[in-house]
């Protein structure tokens, strides 16, 4: 890790991610194995039980600090440059949202899917495609993104024992 990383010690930054710059990781929250969190440009916030899968980036750009809300999910391979996703909403396989957007509350942004610079996803919302929102998010969807949240703070801490015991 380089720069300035601010946060209690329960969260989880897995051997090879990298966290770099003006970040700050809340309790619980995962940085997984290949991701890289640059709060270099701007600051990044990681809150409390947010889960960065593998290889995603996380970037504050000039001007838009990025936020991670609490208990949301980044899927492997996503990105998020200069924007903010609000609490459980969940960033699906390779999905970028780009700066200056704001992705609400329970919302899904579909595998691959982008959003776009500087649009406003309502909370529930799911996107698909190039920013198009398709319908609101089902019960059952809400209830799969609280247990992926749930299942990746138990597997950081068991993630974070294994590597503390091969120390």
């Amino acid at each position: 890790m380089d720069g300035t990383v601010e946060g209690p010690t329960e969260t989880f930054v897995a051997p090879g991610a990298r966290v770099e710059g003006s970040v700050t990781l809340h309790t619980d929250s995962g940085i997984w194995y290949g991701a890289i969190v640059r709060g270099v440009d701007a600051p990044v916030v990681i809150e409390a039980q947010a889960n960065v899968q593998d290889n995603c980036v996380v970037e504050g750009t000039p001007g838009h600090p990025a936020r991670i809300g609490a208990r949301a999910t980044l899927g492997h391979n996503a990105r998020v440059y200069g924007a903010q996703v609000d609490a459980s909403a969940m960033i699906a396989i390779g999905a970028t949202v780009m700066p200056g957007a704001r992705v609400g509350t329970h919302s899904i942004v579909a595998a691959n899917a982008v959003v776009p610079e500087g649009m406003r996803v309502p909370p529930r919302t799911l996107v698909i495609g190039n920013g198009r929102l398709l319908r609101e998010v089902r019960p059952e969807e809400i209830e799969r993104i609280e247990h992926g949240a749930d299942e990746y703070v138990r597997l950081g801490r068991e993630h974070a024992h294994r590597t503390v015991s091969r120390a």
